[in-house]
């Protein structure tokens, strides 16, 4: 696959029907899980290792809307070869050509946080950063909060959940929770309407017509997993 040159990102019009979200985060973060409660049935595979990592799409239809889920594995997992990295990097790019509605970074409500931040600079170096605006957090384990009898508003404002606040904050204040062991009535579609109100926001959804690259190379440089990866525009 050919990486195309230059760092341009633009938005289609926000007429378009079809809601597209990218779900990304840690091993056991809840992301696949997520996907599933959004596509309201076990489409993608919930367990800690795959045989071989790859990006798994599904699709669905909510309240007379497509919805299209894709679950990408753990970039920063340090068990990943060079090999499946540039692997996983060319499905990504290719199963977000149509465009993204939203990035959901998941992050698991009442464990600590770990890598998220340098998961949240990730998806800016791979997609540059006007994906910003399309980032949203999505808190999982939803059900310990129901245990504590917490809301998750309620759970955020406590003092020592500030590396919560940070990530939520980063993330221009968006974030959503779910509990994907049992449904929950309207969480989905709250989701959704989340989703749409940042695609209206935006003008439409994000358009991954370029890759980011440096300046000053004549490659594209993305580390994940704590390797350097290096790949040639002209090759593919």
């Amino acid at each position: 696959m050919v990486l195309p040159e230059g760092s341009v990102m633009s938005s289609d019009s926000p007429n378009d029907p079809v809601i597209r979200i990218l779900l990304m985060g840690r091993n056991t973060s809840g992301k696949s899980s997520s996907g599933n409660t959004i596509l309201g049935e076990r489409k993608f595979t919930v367990q800690k290792k795959k045989k071989e990592p790859e990006v798994c799409e599904g699709q669905t239809q909510i309240g007379g809307k497509q919805v299209v889920v894709i679950d990408c594995p753990n970039l920063m997992d340090s068990d990943l070869n060079e090999n499946q990295l540039a692997m996983i990097k060319e499905q990504l790019a290719s199963r977000c050509s149509a465009g993204l509605s939203a990035v959901l970074l998941t992050v698991p409500i009442l464990k600590p946080v770990q890598n998220e931040e340098e998961i949240l600079g990730n998806i800016e170096v791979f997609f540059g950063p006007e994906v910003q605006k399309y980032i949203m957090i999505l808190f999982t384990h939803g059900d310990e909060l129901e245990d504590l009898d917490q809301a998750i508003d309620e759970h955020l404002k406590h003092t020592d959940h500030t590396d919560l606040q940070r990530l939520v904050t980063e993330c221009g204040g968006k974030f959503h929770c779910f509990n994907n062991k049992k449904k929950v009535e309207g969480s989905v579609e709250k989701l959704l309407q989340k989703t749409e109100g940042m695609k209206k926001e935006n003008r439409g959804n994000f358009l991954m017509e370029q890759m980011q690259r440096h300046d000053s190379m004549d490659v594209l440089n993305l580390s994940f997993s704590g390797k350097s990866l290096q790949i040639d525009p002209g090759s593919g």
